[in-house]
């Protein structure tokens, strides 16, 4: 009953690793150094779990046909595509960074009810290779970063909106009852990467036709 509840929250909990990867090297930092805390992993994972859909969880229930008979029955399409909606953004985004083995990439992101394990070095291969595109793309807007026009507003980034963002969930784990506005600020992250995402295949593009 529990495999497609688990699939579901594997997948959420690898995009937002991902996405966390990506944000540490476009920071500066070495991915070979990259350690992630625990803090930051438990976050990702009440995010993860936030993000299964109630369909999805209605649906495995079921299938082990113990709930009463007034009990709508949903369409396993439209969980389908909820559930993958996440993974279908991220995997545009890798086509768009054209890399080198995007079959590799696909299985790591999708996995299969056969085979939940992968091996370490395997996945950190496809992520160099992720994150020495993503650098590259970088690399021609590095000088519109440095212009000084105070006359102009400034334009925040993804990366500080994101970071900014982190400071504000920290403090709501601190608080006592503030679950519903964790939720939100969830809400308001995946909103940010989804433009993160979006940029970057942009970049990947204009690149391609320049």
């Amino acid at each position: 009953m529990d495999a497609g509840i688990i699939m579901s929250f594997k997948k959420h909990y690898r995009h937002h690793h991902i996405c966390w990867l990506l944000e540490q090297v476009e920071a500066g930092q070495n991915i070979r150094d990259l350690k992630m805390d625990i803090l930051q992993a438990i976050r990702y994972i009440i995010s993860s779990w936030n993000e299964v859909t109630d369909e999805t969880i209605r649906n495995c229930w079921n299938h082990t046909e113990i709930l009463p008979d007034n009990e709508p029955l949903n369409n396993d399409e439209i969980d389908d595509e909820n559930d993958d909606q996440m993974i279908d953004e991220l995997s545009r985004t890798i086509q768009a960074l054209n890399l080198p083995n995007a079959m590799r990439v696909n299985e790591f992101l999708n996995f299969s009810e056969e085979d939940v394990t992968y091996e370490i070095f395997e996945d950190d291969q496809i992520i160099m290779e992720l994150v020495d595109i993503f650098k590259n793309s970088d690399e021609n807007t590095d000088d519109l970063d440095e212009i000084d026009d105070s006359d102009e507003i400034v334009t925040i980034s993804t990366s500080v909106a994101l970071k900014s963002l982190e400071t504000v969930n920290m403090f709501l784990l601190q608080q006592e009852n503030a679950d519903e506005y964790i939720k939100l600020v969830g809400k308001i992250e995946n909103f940010i990467r989804k433009k993160q995402i979006h940029m970057m295949q942009q970049t990947t593009i204009d690149q391609y036709f320049s």
